[in-house]
């Protein structure tokens, strides 16, 4: 908030959308703020080089941002939005959050990390229709049943990886190869030690074994069979097919995408 203070990120109330400044561009975001470019984009810049890749606003902090919608607020210029994308790719924490769209190659933020369907918003605009991709393989999101086999890579490579063999292991008969249950990265064991491992993308912790995360582990758990990251339109695991859909995740992408910001 002082960041934003500084830079005056938040447009003074009471006035009508073109007072201020002449010249000066500024556009509404979706919590209803106005916000100035110039001070966006010097905020942005100041976060970024103290390692803060997700943005909130100041005002109503519990209101997140998505780089997406910022970009689509027209306030950043080619060469800006290439040099704030590339800062963002260099910081470490950024990789389980962010990915280059494969049809746009603009970044696109994560909504949803139990979500491998990825709207992007100047595709969508493009396009005249919800574009989305998914996270897993960077493949068209057509339909759930585009993604629900070996046609999907990510998929694929979960069904396909064959069993540990290491019977003093806490991990023998374990797939290979298992998606971290939050972000979806893959990793593997090396069968040394508990079978509890951080993912290296999101930081999270869980069982190798059942999937369970920190916190909601067994000791004696069962092993969880290859994940199903894909099917329904959800990223699932085994330990949780069938969870529903947080039905105002598409809603807020489709009133962003239609221009409700």
């Amino acid at each position: 908030r002082a960041l934003a203070e500084q830079f005056q990120v938040i447009c003074p109330p009471g006035g009508p959308p073109g007072a201020g400044r002449p010249g000066a561009l500024r556009a509404q975001v979706s919590c209803g703020h106005w916000v100035s470019a110039a001070g966006l984009r010097r905020w942005v810049r100041a976060l970024l080089d103290q390692g803060v890749t997700s943005f909130h606003c100041p005002c109503c902090s519990d209101t997140p941002w998505l780089w997406q919608e910022l970009c689509k607020l027209g306030l950043f210029s080619v060469e800006d939005r290439a040099t704030l994308e590339a800062q963002i790719l260099a910081q470490e924490g950024a990789r389980g959050s962010y990915r280059p769209c494969p049809r746009c190659q603009h970044l696109v933020q994560r909504l949803d990390p139990g979500a491998l369907r990825t709207p992007c918003l100047p595709c969508s605009q493009r396009a005249g229709g919800l574009y989305c991709f998914c996270w897993g393989c960077l493949k068209e999101w057509r339909d759930p049943a585009s993604h629900a086999d070996s046609r999907c890579s990510l998929q694929a490579a979960l069904h396909d990886a064959p069993k540990i063999q290491a019977p003093r292991s806490a991990i023998h008969g374990c797939p290979s190869l298992r998606a971290c249950p939050r972000c979806h990265a893959l990793l593997s064991h090396t069968t040394q030690g508990c079978p509890m491992v951080a993912c290296p993308e999101c930081r999270s912790w869980f069982c190798y074994r059942c999937l369970g995360l920190s916190g909601g582990h067994r000791p004696s758990c069962p092993i969880a069979d290859p994940q199903l990251v894909c099917g329904g339109g959800d990223a699932v695991t085994p330990m949780s097919r069938g969870s529903p859909v947080v039905p105002s995740v598409m809603g807020w992408i489709l009133v962003l995408w239609r221009g409700g910001i």
